[in-house]
């Protein structure tokens, strides 16, 4: 009984306690002094424990018992150590009253004791929406459509007796920010300041920070909303409803935009001639649709550099429809106007002929947006205008028929048509020419060679 006695300190004396600061270890005596924290506030302190024998030995306590002090990052018990072997742990500390305060730290065969003072701090407050509340872990700032801003101040108080400073305040990256400056240096009894923190969510859903003060830190949450598009008004400058025209349309806005975005304009074409299509009906700027954007508080759109988007009719009767849209078709922001291209006679828009010994060649260009163009009438005049030849005329319909079976682009087509001369060509000076649809007749004018 009296060897086992004398063993036991022994093996209780094999482990060292030491706090660890900037990566060195201090042995700790009998007293550590984790230093003044204000009230409310926490500090930390890291120590080790090492095993100083030349045996292995096994840890099976580890304690902290103290008001305000809580253990921390501590190994799961029991733990076996080689000779030289640690274990790290962490003690914290924090209290609301001030005063001073101590605890025990206890493993196995080693035991020391804690000191902290807690000295009158700063109080720290939220203002909302019914009045000002005590600063907790996390701040709950709402909802706010994106772009849009929502803020919240923050009061430091100091409400003791003497002069204290302002800690350090700093906030993480994110959709918080600092709105104005943040308050610094020393604040007297019964002084009071503030900060504004604003929540300006980029992106829907929720969104968090941390704000810190001092050695406190202040989870920040808020939620990002999906802004309300204003809904996009549609005006189409077509001075004339017809094919092979040029026309624009202007995007605007029913009210001011919340925020700056961005739409599409597109252009659909309903053909009247089943399986029709018309590849010159399209933008200006090419294709079937065009992007135009917006800034906050315009009610304008425009299309890059441009206020309005150009388009072109084709040559093919049928509707364009025109589809503006902002903010996603699940909003229900969208808006559609039609212009609806009516039949009409052959537009002739280039008339010529050329000359050669024996006949006489004449050239149309044109289109047909009914493609139903059929007989053909030609005239020959002198230089009198004396009348040679005509009307002659052509029943080009099955050619027309086929022309436009096979064509893609649109309405349009070049036509052709020798005429064999008998006699001296030159005396022919002038021609018109006719061409019949379903609308009508186009006659071109008198056109000299």
């Amino acid at each position: 009984m009296l060897l086992a006695v004398g063993i036991l300190p022994a093996a209780w004396a094999q482990f060292q306690l030491s706090v660890v600061a900037a990566g060195a270890e201090q042995p700790v005596a009998t007293v550590y002094d984790l230093g003044s924290v204000a009230s409310g506030d926490a500090t930390t302190a890291h120590f080790r424990l090492r095993n100083t024998s030349n045996a292995t030995a096994m840890l099976t306590l580890l304690e902290v018992a103290g008001t305000g002090f809580t253990l921390s990052a501590g190994p799961s018990l029991p733990v076996t150590l080689i000779p030289q072997d640690a274990v790290d742990f962490t003690v914290s500390f924090a209290a609301s009253v001030p005063g001073s305060y101590s605890a025990a730290v206890r493993a196995d065969g080693v035991s020391a004791e804690l000191a902290a003072e807690v000295v009158p701090g700063l109080t720290f407050q939220v203002e909302t929406a019914v009045g000002p509340i005590s600063l907790g872990s996390a701040v709950e700032f709402g909802s706010a459509a994106v772009g849009q801003g929502q803020t919240l101040r923050f009061d430091i108080s100091n409400q003791t007796r003497l002069a204290l400073t302002v800690p350090a305040i700093a906030l993480s990256p994110g959709d918080f920010t600092f709105s104005g400056t943040v308050p610094t240096g020393a604040l007297q009894p019964g002084q009071t300041v503030g900060f504004v923190v604003q929540f300006l969510p980029t992106a829907a859903g929720q969104r968090n920070a941390t704000l810190t003060i001092g050695g406190r830190s202040y989870g920040l949450t808020g939620t990002g909303l999906t802004p309300d598009s204003p809904k996009p008004q549609i005006t189409i400058d077509l001075p004339q409803a017809q094919s092979a025209k040029q026309g624009s349309v202007r995007v605007t806005l029913d009210r001011a935009a919340p925020a700056s975005g961005s739409g599409t304009l597109s252009l659909v074409f309903q053909p009247a001639v089943a399986g029709a299509t018309d590849p010159t009906i399209a933008f200006a700027s090419g294709g079937l649709t065009a992007t135009f954007t917006y800034g906050a508080g315009g009610t304008q759109a425009s299309f890059g550099a441009q206020p309005s988007a150009a388009f072109q009719t084709g040559t093919t009767v049928g509707t364009l429809v025109f589809t503006a849209q902002v903010g996603g078709a699940a909003l229900g922001n969208t808006v559609q106007q039609t212009v609806i291209i009516a039949p009409a006679v052959a537009g002739l828009t280039t008339v010529g002929a050329t000359r050669s010994a024996a006949s006489i060649t004449v050239r149309l260009d044109g289109f047909d947006n009914t493609r139903t163009a059929a007989a053909l009438r030609f005239s020959f005049f002198d230089t009198a205008g004396a009348v040679l030849a005509g009307p002659l005329p052509a029943d080009a319909g099955p050619a027309f028929q086929t022309y436009f079976g096979g064509s893609d682009t649109g309405g349009s087509f070049v036509l052709e048509a020798v005429f064999p001369v008998t006699g001296d060509p030159a005396r022919i000076a002038s021609f018109t020419a006719s061409l019949d649809n379903q609308v009508g007749t186009a006659t071109t004018a008198r056109t000299t060679f």
